[in-house]
Parts: structure tokens; sequence; C-alpha cells
């Protein structure tokens, strides 16, 4: 297990609290505390469509044997998965099953299917 100084998380904190500007309330608190890898990543990808699938792979794992995340880890992740993927920077929508509602025409396709 890599193990992380506590300035680098800071820098991350800081970081990503910036980036989140206006949302800044959904800083993942407790993703810095357990999973410390994981934040500097989606610092690393804050801003480029890799994140949007890197957030929809830790919610919806196909690696067999996962136990999958707490709670309040889990909601966080989707916290910030919502705010990236309302940057748009992704072409298709992601894999959450959320990020295309906020499209009326998506929404009303996704419907017809049914």
């Amino acid at each position: 297990m890599e193990e992380y100084t506590a300035a680098e998380i800071a820098a991350w904190r800081e970081q990503l609290m910036g980036l989140l500007g206006s949302d800044a309330q959904h800083y993942p608190k407790r993703i810095e505390a357990t999973f410390p890898r994981i934040l500097g990543k989606i610092v690393s990808l804050w801003g480029k469509p890799d994140l949007d699938a890197y957030l929809d792979g830790l919610m919806v794992s196909d690696r067999p044997g996962r136990q999958g995340f707490p709670g309040d880890v889990a909601m966080e992740i989707f916290h910030l998965s919502t705010i990236h993927a309302g940057l748009h920077l992704s072409d298709e929508a992601t894999g959450t099953g959320w990020a295309g509602i906020q499209d009326p025409e998506l929404y009303r396709k996704a419907l017809k299917k049914e």
C-alpha cells in the first residue's frame, strides 16, 4: 500500500477545493481520510473527460469480488461525478444512470425504450 505525506494530501485538498469552487461543500473528506490514492487521481484528472469514466468505474466495478465502498464514500464519489459531469467534457452520458437526466431529449429517449 502506497503511503502519502500530509503535505501531498494537503496540496491535493487545496487544489480540489479551488477546482470545486462554489461546490466546495462537496469536498470528499472521507475519500481523503480513507482512500488518498483516489483523491490524488481525482485531482490529476479533474477537467478531463477521463475523470468521468474513472468515477463511473469506481461506482460500478466490473472486477469480481469487490465489496464496494462505504455509503458515505460512495456518496462523495457520486457528488463529484455529478459536479464533474456538469462540466460537459465527455461526449456521452456517463454510466451512473443520472448524468443524462439533465438533458430532456436523452431522458425522453430513455423512457421510450422501456
